[in-house]
């Protein structure tokens, strides 16, 4: 979904008119030691540097050399001549480049979304111009500190200026222009960002404004930092955020100005940033400049460095409730100016220390690893965080502290979770932390050759592991948010790049040994003694379910592209395979990427199939979608590596039925699902479109299609003819999300009883290795296919008529019979009133099956106990056209929640339309529209 708990906060972020202000009463330039936070070198030399010094030699000298600064469009002629790479890397024709040689960074064109503003002019890209690292996703200027207020950018251009390469946007809306300015000096050290806000007419208030940096799911991980308040640095142990609770937000929003946030570890290039917010001032019409109030708020999916319009009358560092009081009075007068420095900082490592070393001037502090995977927390006197870092290659590290530091404390964090601590004082210029040897591990020979996964669990005193934690120990409220990688599970596919090995600490461990939802499961028990290698006589998990004709598929998989995941996608691969299942939609967020390519390069073909897709992510309000489109996935689709985002459609300001109309246009035989329709309790509703329709009224299933409240899903796009549920496929389950499955699914019986016929679905939305893939998952019947890769055609063709059922677990095989030789599968068409309904039902013996629900109508038919293997007959008399859908529901058992955390054994079937007169025509039951 994207995940439930990224955005949540992060898309429907306005801050209530109560939070009005944190006052910083501090030097409007305050920065780290040692760093100037303005142009001023710390030596007094002015900004424009040295050249007025140099003598007429040494002029023509550096005349002489050529710059490597860069300020340009991405052109068609151009195109090859910018290194686009990176996990995160999605810059196109249109866009703008700039870049000094070593940092390269894209700017959004107009026409290109990019965040949670509609439009363009917003940091997409940043990194090495050599490495392809980039894991930036987006940074968005909330003008208002609300998506509603944000000033959409209206024109960009370039400039290249002797040692100054910039790319200027400018937007104007409500009284208001705005001028952002990146920014890279020759020889400079960050990407400059200037904002400057003029009021040049009527408009409504403008109380206060913020960047807005998104890090969904943590993408990126955020440690923070205060340069002028060292109480308000919280490193990685975040405060709970409540946006609606006015105390919450006092605590929360702090007096700090650098926001560090560490790239992923998964690739085989890392890299961090280090947002820092330099300065706010007001500059009067007189031209006298007063230095604003500042904060920094920090959330797990995104980051906001926020500013206040005028000063505050009583001068504080913290929020209190004076200040908030006052900032409803504030706003920008016409022919003042609003002006705003932030600097962006990049690292070559994924750890704090990569941009806490650029900015530190105190002492060095160094050690020794016997383990590359540990990871180094830092602590000052005062048990606040200072640092983070990560052993080189050969098992060093040597990173500065503050000036400041008198003592420290350093914590170790091992993968197999060891823990060690030591403190030191600081002496000198260079203190040793010593040699760091950890011995209380043991390890697990893995199997070679045969996809499996395997679910290790500690028994007795021995806790589970947890494979995959990046080990940084971010917290929200004192509560531990493990990455999406961490898991108790390591996975197979019986290739080559598979791991020998698992590391583990000693003690005694049940592991359970599966392949799917069509596998049966192995367990054995698993004794580790430190300093030893063990092995299990572990063999192929059996196969206990092959039903000729059906292939498994998850029509929603996301990997390491998509802005809110860190998981390269030949580990997707490798998680998918060992699950069994056959072919996996990748639908990237607000990108087309094609990675069908790495299926060959693991030798896996025959077992997976890749179609591209994407899943098209309304985040913006706007005129045109007030309340965004919510999600939808789009497949198969071609990819278009020149294109902004791999050719992705414009998503945001529009209607739905739009963008159906358009994807439609360009790839003529794709599927349009509309995904998670719902949303859970405490989930951000923007996602969901049947929670508003766009327009802020949710779609009401008790009520006809042309009602009121429905109505605006059969408005007509006077262009293309298409309306807003013109979508071919509905999403009634999407991953763990149980508590809104059976309003999903009652929202689908309302659209089948008024004739609108769409494809059930269910799907793992899987963001990484903490949620199983391909869990829920479909089955779609295509006799004709007897191996992979299927038929594209063949494969839209079945799912577009419904030959398909979801599951958790339990697998379905249903025909309707009369007494003669018809036989009507999933999404066909009976003729006559009466039949005999045959339902085979399977599952793997580790998923409970107890019950099965013939619905007709959307109303219940029968209901009748069951269990796995049963063959159910029932006899069905419909007076009139009618559809009829089975359901089969069990309670999770021990094993079965062991294996498919958070979820429940569940199967519904597609419809089998009945023609009860015979005349050739399906009618719907409530054909009234």
């Amino acid at each position: 979904m994207m995940k439930k708990i990224i955005l949540a906060a992060a898309l429907s972020l306005t801050l209530p008119m109560a939070l009005v202000g944190v006052q910083a009463q501090v030097a409007e330039n305050a920065s780290p030691e040692g760093v100037p936070a303005t142009g001023m070198p710390a030596t007094g030399v002015p900004a424009k540097g040295l050249a007025e010094f140099l003598t007429d030699e040494a002029k023509a000298a550096a005349q002489q050399k050529p710059s490597l600064l860069r300020a340009t469009r991405i052109r068609a002629d151009n195109l090859d001549s910018f290194p686009r790479s990176g996990p995160d890397a999605i810059a196109g024709i249109g866009d703008w480049w700039l870049s000094d040689g070593t940092l390269c960074a894209a700017i959004s064109d107009v026409g290109h979304d990019a965040g949670i503003v509609s439009g363009g002019g917003t940091l997409i890209d940043l990194g090495y111009c050599d490495r392809a690292d980039d894991q930036w996703t987006y940074a968005n200027v909330l003008t208002g500190l609300a998506k509603e207020t944000a000033i959409p950018v209206q024109q960009i251009s370039a400039n290249l200026d002797g040692e100054v390469a910039e790319i200027i946007a400018v937007g104007q809306g409500d009284g208001l222009r705005q001028t952002l300015t990146y920014r890279l000096r020759e020889g400079g050290d960050a990407l400059e960002l200037d904002i400057l806000l003029e009021r040049v007419g009527d408009g409504s208030p403008l109380h206060m404004s913020g960047l807005f940096t998104l890090h969904s799911q943590r993408a990126l991980t955020p440690f923070s930092l205060s340069s002028y308040n060292p109480t308000a640095s919280l490193g990685f142990q975040q405060r709970d955020i409540d946006r609606h609770d006015t105390s919450s937000l006092l605590n929360g929003l702090m007096p700090a100005d650098w926001n560090i946030l560490v790239g992923a570890t998964d690739y085989a290039t890392e890299i961090s940033y280090g947002v820092q917010l330099r300065s706010a001032e007001l500059i009067k019409v007189n031209g006298s400049r007063l230095t604003l109030p500042r904060f920094l708020a920090v959330f797990p999916d995104y980051s906001l460095h926020g500013w206040m319009t005028r000063p505050l009358w009583f001068q504080s560092e913290r929020l209190n409730m004076l200040s908030m009081l006052q900032n409803r009075f504030m706003d920008l007068r016409e022919g003042e100016r609003l002006s705003v420095k932030l600097h962006v900082r990049v690292g070559d490592r994924s750890e704090v220390a990569a941009i806490t070393d650029q900015i530190y001037a105190g002492p060095k502090l160094r050690g020794y690893s016997d383990h590359r995977g540990v990871s180094f927390a830092v602590w000052d006197q005062d048990d606040r965080p200072v640092t983070q870092v990560r052993p080189a290659p050969d098992g060093s590290f040597d990173i500065r502290v503050p000036a400041r530091a008198t003592r420290l404390r350093i914590t170790a964090s091992t993968p197999w979770g060891e823990q060690r601590t030591r403190e030191l004082t600081v002496a000198d210029q260079r203190n040793d932390s010593g040699r760091w040897i950890f011995k209380e591990r043991g390890s697990l020979a893995l199997p070679s050759g045969v996809a499996m996964s395997l679910y290790v669990q500690g028994l007795g005193e021995t806790p589970d592991p947890r494979f995959g934690d990046d080990l940084l120990g971010f917290s929200e409220g004192g509560h531990p948010l493990p990455p999406l990688s961490a898991r108790n599970r390591i996975d197979l596919a019986g290739v080559d790049s598979d791991p020998a090995e698992v590391e583990l600490p000693a003690g005694q461990y049940r592991v359970l040994v599966t392949r799917g939802l069509e596998y049966g499961v192995s367990e054995y028990l698993l004794t580790v003694v430190a300093g030893q290698q063990s092995q299990l006589p572990i063999v192929a998990p059996k196969r206990v379910w092959d039903a000729e004709g059906w292939r498994s598929a998850d029509l929603h998989v996301h990997s390491g592209a998509s802005f809110d995941s860190t998981l390269p996608f030949d580990e997707r691969l490798r998680s998918f395979v060992a699950q069994g299942a056959e072919i996996l939609v990748a639908s990237e967020h607000n990108r087309i990427v094609d990675q069908r390519r790495v299926v060959e390069q693991m030798g896996l073909e025959g077992q997976v199939q890749v179609l591209v897709g994407s899943e098209l992510t309304g985040l913006a309000r706007a005129p045109g979608a007030p309340y965004t489109i919510g999600h939808s996935n789009v497949f198969p689709v071609k990819a278009d590596p020149s294109a902004y985002a791999g050719g992705i459609p414009r998503i945001e300001n529009r209607p739905l039925r739009e963008v159906i109309a358009e994807v439609k246009a360009r790839d003529p035989g794709s599927l349009f699902q509309l995904n998670h329709p719902r949303a859970s309790k405490g989930i951000d509703r923007d996602l969901a479109f049947f929670d508003h329709l766009s327009i802020g009224r949710s779609y009401d299933p008790t009520q006809s299609l042309d009602s009121e409240p429905n109505l605006s899903l059969l408005e007509v796009d006077r262009e293309s003819g298409a309306r807003d549920i013109d979508f071919d496929m509905l999403e009634v389950l999407n991953g763990d999300d149980m508590a809104v499955y059976e309003q999903q699914r009652q929202d689908w019986f309302s659209l089948l009883n008024q004739g609108a016929r769409r494809t059930a679905t269910g799907n793992s939305d899987s963001h990484g290795l903490g949620r199983v893939v391909a869990a829920p998952r479909n089955y779609i019947y295509m006799p004709d296919s007897e191996s992979l890769p299927v038929s594209q055609r063949g494969l839209v063709a079945a799912l577009s008529e419904g030959r398909s059922f979801l599951t958790t677990g339990p697998l379905l095989q249903l025909t309707l019979r009369d007494r003669g030789r018809q036989r009507v599968g999933l999404g066909g068409t009976f003729k006559g009133g009466r039949g005999s309904l045959h339902v085979q039902i399977d599952a793997a013996p580790w998923v409970p099956v107890e019950a099965l629900t013939v619905w007709l109508n959307g109303e219940i038919y029968r209901q009748l106990p069951t269990r796995r293997g049963d063959h159910v007959t029932v006899e069905v008399v419909a007076d009139r056209d009618a559809y009829l859908v089975v359901e089969v529901r069990g309670k999770p058992s021990a094993r079965y929640r062991a294996l498919m955390p958070g979820l429940a054994p569940l199967a519904l079937s597609n419809p089998i339309y009945i023609d009860a007169d015979g005349n050739g025509k399906w009618e719907a039951p409530l054909n009234d529209w």
